[in-house]
């Protein structure tokens, strides 16, 4: 037998080898091309790829072919014979597709949400050095997510599986497809969110993995202008049109809001709104916002400087048990380190741990530095200090 055809027949004669290297391969390579080309990090997370490599190999090219290939078969004892048939035999066949539907199910609707995803939350928590409670936390939060993204699709990639390939090739074939549902599932599930409660916020805000705020975070930020002014304005108030107002008042001066967030506590919002407007309509406009009614509005004024050499770094991440003082800690450490702060979400969430309910610091940063930053120095930095102050820091290039 010559060596191509000994290299052309190997899927069939060998297919679990096949489906084991085929399978690791390119999970680790669909890893690689996000970390790479969607998210552009500059150093490789090789702890994450491994995670994602170990998994293809064990459970896609493992567990996977154990299911599709005897499990199957023993189930669906027609379906092998199936795939067989001429595409018009196929549509004549009943029971056969009523078998291709079967598997289809079983596929989607058991093995995947109850063993696929907590198989592959649970390895990756033990690769990155994270806790099964933790896998069991993020698979919670992110099921229904990773299902519909799951079912759009493996569902019809599955019906053509059960349908037309032969028992060996259906290894091969979800390997082929998923390179695609891999470098989705890495862009989805690859970094590590700050975990915060569906119940505190709206999910279209925040979502699965905080990624509107991501995607917001992830913008180049627009450069203010030296021959305008600008406002800070923060304001806290019960009356729901405390917002609508202080906006009506900004757009009626000429004034144009350029950054702002806001949100509900204990039952008054909370906003702060960056105005900019021209230097002549500063007094009327500070005027007209000092008087808005139903809240309490603080006015600020500040002067643009005329050039900026900070250039954008890396996100941070920070997790752990809240106490007094953690965001005082973490600015000194930056601070030290010459590094600035360029945008900063902080919250709260509860977790139960040994029958105990923990409040958990969540904070994500934008950091800058006018000099390039060695990312692996500094995140060893973070992990010396973070074992201080009972903090996991995670650093994220852009």
């Amino acid at each position: 037998m010559s060596l191509l055809k000994l290299i052309l027949t190997f899927p069939a004669r060998r297919p679990v080898a096949f489906g084991l290297g085929f399978s690791c391969i390119k999970t680790s390579a669909a890893d690689l091309l996000v970390q790479r080309y969607v998210e552009k990090r500059k150093d490789i997370d090789w702890k994450r790829n491994s995670a994602f490599g170990l998994f293809g190999l064990l459970y896609l090219g493992g567990v996977q072919y154990f299911l599709y290939v005897p499990v199957f078969k023993r189930l669906f004892p027609g379906a092998e014979e199936f795939t067989k048939k001429t595409i018009g035999e196929k549509l004549k066949d009943t029971a056969g597709q009523l078998t291709m539907v079967k598997q289809v199910f079983l596929d989607q609707a058991i093995h995947h949400p109850l063993l696929y995803f907590p198989t592959f939350y649970m390895m990756k928590e033990l690769v990155m050095g994270g806790k099964p409670n933790d896998a069991v936390k993020k698979y919670k939060a992110n099921y229904k997510e990773d299902i519909l993204s799951l079912w759009k699709i493996w569902v019809p990639a599955t019906i053509v599986n059960f349908t037309f390939m032969p028992m060996w090739g259906r290894i091969p074939f979800v390997a082929t497809v998923s390179l695609f549902w891999t470098c989705l599932l890495s862009y989805m599930r690859g970094s590590d969110p700050i975990d915060i409660p569906e119940q505190k916020v709206n999910a279209d805000t925040w979502g699965n993995q905080g990624r509107a705020l991501s995607m917001a975070l992830n913008q180049q930020k627009a450069q203010l202008s030296p021959d305008r002014s600008y406002i800070v304005i923060t304001s806290a108030g019960d009356s729901k049109l405390a917002l609508t107002q202080l906006c009506k008042e900004v757009a009626s001066s000429g004034g144009n809001v350029i950054r702002s967030t806001a949100m509900c506590l204990s039952g008054q919002i909370i906003a702060t709104l960056v105005i900019e407007t021209q230097p002549e309509e500063m007094p009327e406009l500070a005027s007209k916002l000092a008087a808005v009614r139903d809240c309490q509005v603080t006015i600020n004024q500040f002067i643009t400087p005329k050039t900026d050499d900070a250039r954008f770094e890396c996100h941070l991440l920070v997790a752990g048990g809240d106490r007094p003082g953690i965001l005082s800690e973490i600015s000194h450490f930056l601070d030290d380190h010459s590094i600035r702060i360029e945008n900063l979400v902080q919250d709260q969430s509860l977790t139960l741990k040994d029958g105990k309910e923990l409040t958990e610091f969540n904070l994500h940063l934008v950091l800058s530095s006018e000099s390039d930053l060695d990312l692996s120095q500094l995140q060893t930095s973070l992990n010396s200090f973070g074992e201080e102050i009972g903090m996991k820091f995670t650093l994220q290039s852009k």
